[in-house]
């Protein structure tokens, strides 16, 4: 979708006398591709404005935004402000306006409505999108890949974490989709656990969650390590793992388009808990994902919407044992009339290493 027909989009819900102010970086860079520290976007009846400063003039006047925009160069941003919205009486924004931005609107007279129409349409994905966050996925993949590769006794999480953000810039990733968790051992049944300076000993089950981000757009995926483990406590860590595997599986029966989306969280809760391990499942199953890591919707039992063809979902059920360790199996889907299309390729299975 070109950057003229995302913003035409908008059109429809202003009235003539109506603006909308967009500031959130994520909302502008899907709107105008701009990834500077400083763009804000005023769209009025069929009539866009892009605001930065000096620094960018360069950048975006001969740049695609100025085949969209009319781009405004601003040196006194409220004066510039002022003047863009004389005449419009409301001005439409997201509830990620930052408080300073929204004082400023409320002292020019406006009345400020939150309005989550950019967030609506950044829920679909468009082919190109859709290729992009496969490419992020891929690149993820290959990184935990070779994480495990490298896995010895006496290596640390924090070594698995920068090496992780050096694998996937060097493949071509913008970055990290957030600071990546790995954990060793009993720092496993911590969900968001903080990633440390504790060493690898064998025995120990690694949790690797972690994202690329790849134009923009992100990728989460996690996977479980049985780094030098035996039986017979392997074959209790596998039985358990094949619980949270089954239980991912069931879920997916409802990422489907039309499909209730806290059914799917529902499924998964449903099926762990035949096997006493429900009340250790202690997150939502998953969420959306796209410019920013967690989008809207969540896939939890308290969401009230339905899956819809063209959104990219997680899905991440898991189980935490308290002082001993945890598993999370993730991967990235799109949602697709019946059934979910996986972004990635790699084996959701556990990883025997060591």
């Amino acid at each position: 979708m070109t950057l003229k027909k995302r913003i035409s989009k908008l059109d429809p819900s202003l009235a003539a006398t109506g603006a909308f102010y967009i500031s959130d970086p994520s909302d502008v860079y899907y709107l105008s591709g701009f990834r500077g520290t400083f763009g804000k976007i005023v769209t009025r009846k069929k009539k866009s404005y892009f605001i930065t400063d000096p620094r960018y003039e360069g950048a975006v006047v001969n740049s695609p935004i100025a085949e969209t925009f009319d781009i405004v160069i601003t040196r006194s941003f409220r004066e510039s402000l002022d003047l863009l919205l004389k005449g419009t009486s409301v001005v439409k924004a997201s509830k990620n306006i930052s408080l300073q931005e929204y004082l400023a609107l409320l002292d020019l007279g406006k009345k400020v409505e939150f309005d989550e129409s950019v967030m609506a349409l950044r829920m679909i994905k468009d082919p190109d999108e859709i290729g992009i966050i496969k490419k992020a996925v891929a690149i993820n993949e290959k990184a935990i890949l070779h994480l495990n590769s490298i896995l010895k006794p006496g290596i640390t999480e924090l070594d698995l974490s920068i090496e992780f953000d050096y694998y996937i810039r060097k493949h071509g990733a913008d970055s990290s989709s957030f600071s990546s968790i790995i954990a060793f051992g009993s720092n496993g049944a911590v969900p968001h656990h903080g990633t440390s300076s504790r060493k690898l000993k064998v025995n120990d089950l690694v949790l690797i969650d972690a994202g690329a981000k790849y134009k923009g757009y992100c990728s989460d995926l996690t996977r479980v390590i049985a780094f030098g483990i035996i039986k017979p406590r392997l074959l209790t860590i596998q039985f358990n793992y094949n619980l949270v595997q089954k239980a991912k599986k069931e879920a997916l029966k409802f990422y489907k388009e039309g499909a209730l989306i806290r059914d799917a969280d529902i499924a998964a809760r449903k099926y762990l808990d035949q096997y006493g391990l429900g009340r250790f499942f202690t997150h939502s199953l998953g969420h959306a994902i796209g410019l920013d890591i967690h989008e809207a919707p969540s896939v939890s039992g308290k969401e009230t919407g339905r899956f819809k063809k063209g959104m990219v979902f997680s899905c991440e059920p898991g189980i935490y044992l308290d002082k001993k360790y945890g598993i999370r199996i993730e991967d990235d889907y799109l949602i697709t009339g019946n059934m979910p299309e996986k972004l990635g390729k790699l084996s959701d299975s556990l990883i025997i290493s060591g």
